[in-house]
């Protein structure tokens, strides 16, 4: 199956430059988009193989920011091309490790190899991740067992309100000592954990498409719209709205 791409370049003709060149190698062109929040809501709609980012681009988020934000949602490989190599802008760049760095003008040969390079290379990492990932899995499991009756409430009361101090009292802790543990175990503190399901229930319940957004939110225990806007548009790039239109429109 041909390799999914995303363009983000804000100018037209150097885009289809790159669609074409790729298309020409046999990679697929899934779409191409001009600014950062159009660049996440279709990395969310088509989840690519691979990403190409311009980092000057229109609107209110550059291709850096753009690449840090769908890094933080989706394991998918990017490189940037770029006209700019000041030391400010590859210094912000490399914090979002990316897979390659390719400067405008680029020749053919150099952006295919890049590419090459990018996928291989991901795709090793990937196996590795997924490998320790299997290991670490295994010994949470056993290292874990006295949040499980505690994971399995916030599961069950994500739509209520949910008190610190009766998580802790339940198995037997003072609620900073139980903060502490279960960051060191879950890796995010109770409230972080209790965001994130909350949303990831929001998700599902948006892809249906008789639910209305407020319904949704209180169902999964945010008090107002804009609490439930926030934090969705925080940990999913895009509005309940927006991502609601997105997954009933595919």
């Amino acid at each position: 199956m041909p390799i999914q791409t995303l363009i983000v370049e804000d100018e037209r003709l150097v885009a289809q430059h790159i669609s074409q060149l790729l298309q020409d190698e046999g990679y697929c062109v899934c779409a191409i988009a001009s600014d950062g929040q159009t660049a996440i809501r279709k990395t969310i709609e088509l989840q690519p193989d691979l990403i190409l980012l311009d980092i000057r681009i229109k609107g209110e988020i550059d291709g850096i920011e753009t690449a840090a934000h769908i890094q933080s949602l989706y394991n998918i490989p990017f490189l940037y091309l770029t006209a700019f190599s000041d030391r400010e802008t590859v210094e912000r760049a490399q914090l979002t490790s990316p897979m390659g760095y390719v400067l405008k003008p680029f020749r053919r040969e150099q952006l295919l190899s890049s590419i090459a390079v990018a996928l291989s290379t991901h795709a090793a990492q990937k196996n590795k991740s997924e490998l320790e990932k299997d290991q670490s899995l295994a010994e949470k499991a056993s290292a874990s067992y006295r949040l499980k009756s505690t994971l399995v409430y916030i599961e069950d009361h994500l739509h209520h309100e949910i008190n610190l101090d009766v998580l802790s009292g339940a198995i037997g802790m003072n609620s900073a000592y139980f903060c502490r543990f279960f960051r060191q175990e879950i890796g995010c503190s109770p409230y972080q954990y209790i965001i994130q399901q909350r949303i990831e229930k929001a998700k599902l319940l948006l892809k249906q498409r008789d639910q209305l957004i407020n319904d949704v939110a209180l169902e999964c225990g945010f008090t107002t719209h804009s609490q439930f806007n926030r934090h969705f548009l925080k940990l999913v790039g895009v509005t309940p709205k927006e991502f609601q239109s997105i997954v009933i429109a595919k």
